[in-house]
């Protein structure tokens, strides 16, 4: 008999007490999963009669036993989590094999994350089989089985053609109306794919799918076509179910929230690393902000430098290059998604803009909670250089913080 799974609601960088039984057996062994414990993703600190659980910075559902998973729920609105992954050119490759139940929301979802949810069940019904129906075809001419009589004397006897007839044809085929839908969605969503080497597997599917689908009809849905898993086999029917979902949410620009609700919405889990996530956002928003005052804005984890001037074994990763040209860099930025900064994160800063021979390291944190959006001056070094702290708003509007930051960023690289 197996054991259900509890889900335990827990925001990202906060803590959560867990009885030591829960995450120990009786031989004093582990329960935490070891895939979990290798993502490297919670920190686990025992406390008395159990331990303290703090996600690190993720968002999504993640199992952390075999009866326990965790829905991790992000400390800001999901309206700007989803503004985030857009500006951020997130590619939804970390997706988790689990499915939940998510909670309609009235902020409209990434059509790539929708894509890449259609996909899942796309794969598992041409691994499993497209779904296969009788249904019934008429033909006009000679004689075939099951012949429609009235409308044969209307159309041909009455006037004096004996020989054709109207026949009714019973047929076993993939040309059924979910089969239309299905085929409607792909031609959609396949139009959406980036043309990028990390979207190949999906472009792939879509042309199997398609080749698959290709005696068929495709048909755009009406209101109550979303109903029409229920005639589906039920060897595939949850994966049918799962398609029309998602693509029911495509066409009405439904949204989906972090948190569990019996009534929502069925679709694979995403795990999000939001220092990634965080650290795409503020790059992209300077690119795209600082872009018409001639300055560019690099990635200095692909845009690598060296620590030293005569060796090259010690690259710098700077998460932000400000420069008028590749080689003249302005400003150095790292991006931190935590609380507090640390002590390394100021020497960190201090060793890429020394290194980079920039005259200014600014620090983005978002800003926490009670806390206004500003910009504060750390210090200077003997060389010249300026270090700054920028926390930026992520709890409100995200427009408005967004041209704040280009506006406070320009004052200080001009």
């Amino acid at each position: 008999m197996s054991v259900p799974i509890r889900v335990i609601e827990i925001q990202e960088r906060s803590h959560r007490f867990f009885p030591r039984t829960d995450l120990v057996d009786a031989t004093g062994q582990s329960l935490i999963l070891s895939t979990t414990r290798d993502l490297g993703v919670i920190d686990v600190r025992d406390v008395a009669d159990g331990a303290n659980l703090m996600a690190l910075g993720l968002i999504g559902y993640l199992p952390l036993t075999s009866t326990i998973s965790l829905n991790i729920v992000p400390r800001f609105p999901i309206r700007n989590f989803w503004t985030m992954l857009e500006i951020g050119d997130e590619t939804y490759r970390n997706i988790l094999p689990a499915l939940r139940r998510y909670e309609a929301s009235s902020n409209p979802s990434p059509l790539l994350m929708l894509v890449k949810s259609f996909c899942h069940y796309l794969r598992d019904v041409l691994s499993s089989g497209i779904e296969r129906t009788t249904y019934s075809e008429t033909h006009t001419g000679y004689y075939r089985p099951r012949v429609e009589f009235g409308p044969t004397i209307n159309s041909f006897l009455s006037r004096g053609n004996p020989i054709e007839t109207y026949s009714t044809v019973l047929k076993l085929g993939v040309d059924s109306p979910v089969n239309q839908i299905v085929k409607a969605a792909c031609v959609k969503f396949v139009s959406l794919v980036p043309d990028s080497v990390e979207w190949e597997e999906e472009r792939r599917l879509f042309q199997v799918a398609l080749g698959v689908l290709q005696q068929v009809s495709d048909r755009e849905p009406n209101t109550y076509d979303f109903d029409l898993d229920l005639a589906v086999s039920p060897r595939l029917r949850r994966h049918y179910s799962g398609m029309l979902r998602v693509y029911h949410l495509f066409l009405t620009g439904g949204g989906i929230a972090f948190t569990l609700d019996a009534e929502g919405k069925e679709l694979p889990s995403f795990l999000f690393s939001l220092e990634r996530i965080f650290e795409q956002f503020i790059r992209n928003s300077l690119m795209q902000g600082l872009r018409v005052y001639g300055i560019r804005v690099l990635d200095g984890n692909r845009n690598q430098g060296s620590l030293f001037v005569d060796n090259r074994n010690y690259p710098t990763k700077s998460d932000i290059v400000i420069c008028r040209s590749r080689n003249n860099a302005i400003a150095v930025g790292d991006v931190k998604y935590k609380p507090k900064l640390k002590e390394t994160d100021r020497y960190q800063i201090i060793s890429h803009v020394t290194s980079a021979t920039a005259r200014i390291g600014i620090l983005f944190t978002p800003a926490n909670v009670g806390e206004s959006q500003r910009i504060e001056r750390i210090g200077m070094l003997s060389t010249g250089a300026q270090f700054y702290h920028y926390r930026i708003n992520i709890q409100d509007d995200l427009a408005i913080a967004q041209s704040q930051m280009i506006r406070d960023v320009l004052s200080i690289v001009l």
